[in-house]
């Protein structure tokens, strides 16, 4: 799952929430369910880091080029 880019894995999040939100699955399904989106939710919270770091390093670069 952690080899998926950050829209799909959005995407699955979405379905996961709607399915949620319609509070037709049973106990377990649900059970199950939100732990899925638990496990997405911190898979795009780690592409959101690196994404953030990589935007931290390219900004320290340029700024190091400027002066």
């Amino acid at each position: 799952m952690n080899n998926k880019d950050f829209n799909e894995l959005y995407k699955e999040l979405e379905k996961k929430v709607e399915l949620l939100e319609k509070g037709e699955l049973s106990l377990e399904q649900a059970v199950k369910t939100y732990t899925e989106g638990q496990e997405l939710i911190k898979l795009l919270n780690e592409k959101l880091d690196k994404a953030r770091e990589k935007m931290v390093v390219t900004d320290k670069i340029e700024q190091k080029e400027l002066e």
